[in-house]
């Protein structure tokens, strides 16, 4: 949740896990309603390093499997982005199915099987 959180542009959020424990050092508690919270703060990355199926030469991402899960909040929460791709096309993807918006690619890397 903290790489999502800094891929969105979110401040943190709110967990009960860790309050009372060795987790909660150094972190701000927050009581809404007589309960007691832990932030945690976004999570950002230097470098991302995620492999798409497809990608544009814009950028755009087109993912398989598993890959979906991840790679688009890894890229957004980046500063610097590089994807290995399987196929590249010099022609723009369908923006209906580019799963990861070409702003947040730095370098396409075409792989291999």
């Amino acid at each position: 949740e903290q790489i999502r959180c800094s891929c969105y542009g979110l401040g943190g959020f709110l967990t009960r896990t860790g309050v009372g424990t060795i987790v909660q050092e150094g972190k701000e508690v927050v009581e809404i309603d007589g309960v007691k919270y832990l932030l945690e703060k976004p999570l950002k990355a230097d470098f991302a390093l995620i492999f798409a199926h497809k990608a544009d030469k814009y950028g755009n991402l087109v993912y398989h499997g598993s890959a979906q899960n991840f790679n688009s909040v890894m890229a957004g929460a980046a500063t610097t982005t590089i994807v290995e791709v399987l196929e590249y096309s010099e022609e723009a993807l369908n923006p209906d199915i580019a799963e990861t918006p070409g702003v947040f690619v730095n370098y396409i890397v075409k792989g291999t099987r």
